[in-house]
């Protein structure tokens, strides 16, 4: 089983991110802004995260940072309602295992977490 960390500050992606997460057998955990993530990511030692760009406060692509800072390597999947080009190459360039554009289908989602898992 592996360990999930959801981060997103609307409600129904993050209920919609955990019922897939643990549908396919893993635990969940959901934080609604980047610090609470950054705690959350020490406490819990996440094998992958999902990570919404806007946050309240620091936003994704700053966390991510963080969480390289506090936990080491471990595959972030960046998700965003505003995809654009320059936040996409800031993403990879952050060290994104992928990115993916809100509404987004739960079989890319799915599929995208099992090789971020896998990896």
């Amino acid at each position: 089983m592996s360990k999930l960390l959801i981060v997103d500050d609307e409600e129904s992606i993050c209920w919609g991110l955990s019922q897939l997460g643990e549908s396919l057998g893993h635990q969940v955990r959901m934080a609604s802004s980047a610090e609470q993530a950054l705690n959350l990511a020490e406490e819990e030692r996440p094998d992958v995260v999902v990570m919404d760009v806007r946050l309240p406060g620091m936003d994704g692509l700053t966390a991510m940072q963080g969480l390289y800072d506090r936990i080491g390597s471990v595959p972030v999947i960046v998700i965003t309602a505003y995809g654009d080009l320059q936040t996409a190459v800031e993403a990879v360039r952050n060290g994104a295992f992928d990115y993916i554009v809100k509404p987004f289908d739960l079989n890319q989602m799915e599929r995208v977490l099992e090789k971020a898992i896998d990896e």
